[in-house]
């Protein structure tokens, strides 16, 4: 599922995100914020999309580098992604951050 790179990222979240009724400009906004992150160091493991063909949330796993824990302050100022779940994986000490970022349609 792994993308090579920004444009490639950010066109394939664009068309999953086109049918959650979302104006232009948020739209813009989420898929821009989650592919900057992605290329800052957020991996996407895979996302979710449910409710087909009337959409109600997307789900995106992502991995995250502790080192890189940074590149996360883009998607916490995106007023659109109404959860993000990070659990640290490692033991005894993280080697990274899962991810789990969660858009909702708008009201």
């Amino acid at each position: 599922m792994e993308k090579g790179n920004f444009s490639d990222i950010e066109k394939d979240l664009h068309s999953h995100l086109s049918s959650a009724n979302l104006t232009k400009d948020g739209l813009a906004g989420i898929s821009k914020s989650i592919a900057a992150s992605y290329s800052a160091g957020l991996k996407i493991v895979d996302w979710w999309i449910y409710g087909i063909p009337a959409f109600e949330r997307l789900v995106i796993q992502a991995q995250l580098p502790v080192g890189q824990a940074a590149s996360i302050q883009g998607l916490l100022q995106n007023e659109s992604i109404k959860g993000i779940d990070i659990l640290r994986k490692g033991i005894p000490r993280p080697e990274y951050f899962q991810v789990e970022l969660t858009i909702n349609k708008q009201q």
